[in-house]
């Protein structure tokens, strides 16, 4: 789909990765997959530059199970069937028992604001402990701070994700950018 003169498919996405990219995780773990587009774009990725490698997502909605056919089938008609490489957990994070030390790379894309405090902070603390690699959290630049019910009912944009929030995260490891509601740390 061509926009404004600018190309945003699925594949001119995965095209601009392939020739950018600097480095090549070897686990993934994402947390809150929503549509599960985010690991169905890593996975035909994957496919494309012939990386086996498995992606884990953890996503709770109901409807999980059913986006992991029906998300990859829309982007990629031609390659879903080979995209077996995704490991779905259709579980709430504080209900699963992580090992995080399983991944160098950890994603959060349009999540963070979907997971109460008291359900997500004991899993980083968690996390902070564990995990030595990437940790990112990116959302829609404008969207940022989010309140408690800002452009979503308060049962689904729960949590107040604002500075203060990535201040927080930003003292536990290296910050490689900040800007608004994008942050890549490394934690070690």
């Amino acid at each position: 789909e061509v926009i404004i003169g600018k190309d945003y498919s699925a594949q001119s996405q995965i095209n601009f990765i392939k020739n950018n990219y600097t480095r090549i995780p070897k686990s993934i773990l994402e947390i809150g997959g929503g549509r599960l587009e985010t690991i169905t774009f890593l996975s035909e990725l994957a496919r494309q530059m012939g990386i086996q490698q498995q992606l884990v997502v953890i996503e709770p909605g109901k409807d999980a199970s059913i986006f992991l056919e029906e998300t990859p089938r829309h982007y990629f008609p031609d390659t879903y069937k080979e995209l077996t490489n995704i490991v779905l957990y259709n579980a709430p994070i504080h209900e699963l028992e992580i090992e995080f030390d399983k991944y160098d790379t950890i994603l959060m894309v349009e999540s963070l604001e979907h997971i109460l405090q008291e359900q997500f902070d004991p899993k980083f603390e968690q996390l902070k402990s564990q995990f030595k690699g990437e940790f990112i959290i990116v959302n829609w630049i404008s969207y940022h701070p989010i309140a408690v019910g800002q452009y979503a009912p308060p049962n689904i944009h729960c949590r107040l994700v604002d500075d203060t929030l990535y201040d927080y995260y930003a003292k536990q490891g290296t910050t490689n950018h900040r800007n608004g509601s994008h942050l890549w740390l490394t934690l070690s």
